[in-house]
């Protein structure tokens, strides 16, 4: 379901049921809860990449698996959904997504619960629950923050269908891919697992708590504090010590 490899690292995530458009089973996001936690351990892994096989990223959740389940299996699906979309945002380690063909539905959320997010110019962007006569029961949460609460209502409603350029425009995506989407975000997953990995930490701690105030100020004042007494901080330090020196 999760296919996992490692490279310069950089753990690369594939949602791997190409046939059913990736759509997430009740399997395949147990399997994306694993190996998020595995990655997190690894201490090879300094960067995450997460895409689809096959010719789209996510269809969102699986109907077929939700119509075969009582209430409160869809229930504890749903809610195994949200835990892996958050896991995303909680890990210590940079979440990148690299969208192709479709994000539709929890694929959506899925996308925009990574930190960043690159996507085709043609991909396909929608949330097509209520139409349907159901909610996108997680992750609306991600849309709202990169959105705001008027765009994140309206894709709700699911009247809209973005081009992956209309989802960049807006927010939803961070860069379109000028060729291959992967490609191109492998290369910024790698350009970050090279940075001082205690600073880049530091960056997704102080987002995911998202303080306010005197508050942001003191948790951006203690992350600052430890990543100084990192090797990488010293050597820059000792840098512009020696700098300084010959002034």
């Amino acid at each position: 379901m999760i296919e996992q490899r490692v490279e310069d690292g950089v753990a690369i995530l594939t949602m791997n049921r190409p046939k059913q458009r990736n759509a997430m089973s009740a399997a395949l996001v147990a399997a994306l809860i694993e190996a998020i936690e595995k990655a997190r351990q690894d201490t090879r892994i300094r960067a995450i990449l997460l895409h689809g096989a096959g010719t789209g990223f996510c269809a969102g959740s699986d109907l077929a698996g939700l119509a075969a389940m009582d209430a409160a299996g869809r229930a504890q699906f749903e809610a195994e959904s949200g835990r892996a979309a958050r896991l995303l945002g909680q890990i210590s380690k940079p979440v990148l997504a690299a969208v192709k063909g479709f994000a539709i539905g929890g694929g959506l959320t899925l996308a925009t619960s990574c930190d960043i997010v690159v996507t085709e110019p043609g991909a396909k962007w929608s949330l097509p629950e209520v139409p349907i006569g159901l909610f996108p029961a997680w992750g609306l949460q991600s849309v709202l923050a990169r959105v705001g609460v008027a765009s994140a209502r309206r894709l709700s409603f699911g009247i809209d269908t973005l081009s992956g350029t209309e989802a960049q425009r807006l927010g939803l995506a961070d860069h379109l891919a000028e060729s291959d989407v992967f490609a191109e975000t492998l290369a910024r997953a790698k350009q970050l697992a090279g940075m001082p990995a205690t600073a880049v930490a530091a960056v997704k701690s102080y987002f995911t708590l998202n303080p306010a105030g005197e508050a942001a100020d003191a948790l951006a004042n203690r992350l600052f504090g430890d990543a100084a007494t990192t090797p990488e901080a010293a050597t820059t330090f000792e840098k512009f010590t020696r700098h300084s020196n010959k002034v």
